[in-house]
């Protein structure tokens, strides 16, 4: 079975629905924090599957930057350190929208070498090299709105000027 990892969103009310609508495809929902993450490093011990949304801004101290499209961006070093030490294997999947309504095509990538490095740096340039080859095949679709260029110690790029 497949354990899929999700912040909760900022309205509470709101979780106990997207809960029940992640719920019909993936059997356990794991919460992404310290038990959480405990889980996912057990389901993958055990041969089984996580799904990890590796594009998500992470929270202060649980990510690093490394290029995206040329900029450095802030990644997530959970999903190199899963594979590192769980020896998993990192397929990037996708579903491209179809033109009018007809569906989607889904997509399965292997993940670029050094995915797996024990250096947060290399593994971060190859994750974000994952991301921006999904990204390439459906620009237009690649949901631009997470705040990765945000660096913690300067003010953010995404608010309005002053």
């Amino acid at each position: 079975p497949m354990a899929i990892l999700y912040r909760p969103p900022r309205i509470a009310a709101v979780e106990g629905l997207l809960r029940k609508v992640r719920g019909a495809f993936a059997p356990e929902q794991v919460r992404a924090e310290g038990a959480g993450v405990r889980t996912l490093y057990r389901r993958l011990a055990a041969g089984g599957t996580v799904g990890i949304l590796p594009d998500q801004k992470p929270r202060a101290g649980e990510g690093q930057f490394a290029p995206f499209f040329g900029r450095d961006a802030l990644t997530m070093v959970l999903l190199p350190r899963l594979a590192a030490r769980t020896g998993a294997t990192v397929l990037f999947l996708f579903a491209e929208r179809l033109p009018r309504g007809a569906g989607y095509r889904i997509h399965v990538l292997p993940a670029p070498g050094g995915i797996d490095d024990a250096d947060p740096a290399v593994a971060c340039r190859a994750l974000n090299r994952g991301v921006e080859v999904c990204v390439e095949r459906a620009f237009a679709q690649y949901q631009w709105h997470y705040k990765r260029y945000t660096r913690y110690d300067q003010p953010s790029p995404y608010d309005p000027p002053a």
